[in-house]
């Protein structure tokens, strides 16, 4: 595995949900408990272009991929299916920071990617050490760039970002911050 990749990896896991250490933390006053984001499963009309996206380009490995029938997941995401495709990827050993990927027979593909957002859209940030490598293995790969790319300074430092479709139009900014290397950005 690439070192961008490696580190896209380490990072994910923490960016995305940080449950290498689940703390429980209140939704309010003397209320339920809840652990950081666990996982954010995204409904896919193509379940190997989204391996492919997640997988290959970006490294993520796969935790489980299973058929599933009856309640559960099916009955929440495509009410009415019999069965669906259930995959989990993730980084790092333990499955927080993961992404989860549902598949049903039925579900219409996405026909076009829109910007600017929708209401409900979802978008992921992942950080690297090496965004214009990654970016050059994801133009490589004809993965539709959202803009060129932009740049910032806020607290943290200069921060170089690159967004892009995923296979389900899901947005993925993934972002270099110039300052901090992967492990201090996890650690903040």
């Amino acid at each position: 595995m690439s070192r961008f990749s490696s580190a896209l990896g380490a990072l994910a896991a923490c960016i995305l949900i940080c449950a290498a250490d689940i703390t429980l933390a209140q939704v309010s006053g003397d209320g339920p408990q809840l652990t950081p984001v666990r996982r954010t499963t995204i409904v896919t009309a193509d379940p190997e272009a989204s391996l492919r996206f997640y997988r290959d380009l970006l490294g993520f490995t796969v935790e489980y991929d299973q058929i599933v029938s009856g309640g559960g997941t099916v009955a929440l995401l495509a009410p009415g299916a019999t069965e669906g495709r259930n995959i989990a990827l993730r980084f790092g050993e333990k499955m927080g920071g993961s992404i989860g990927l549902f598949w049903a027979p039925g579900l219409p593909e996405q026909t076009a990617c829109v910007s600017p957002a929708l209401p409900g859209s979802v978008s992921v940030l992942l950080l690297t050490d090496d965004l214009a490598a990654l970016r050059a293995k994801l133009d490589a790969a004809g993965v539709p760039s959202i803009s060129p790319g932009t740049s910032y300074d806020r607290s943290r430092g200069p921060t170089d970002v690159y967004a892009v479709f995923d296979p389900n139009c899901v947005r993925v900014a993934i972002a270099e911050i110039k300052n901090e290397t992967l492990d201090e950005s996890l650690n903040k």
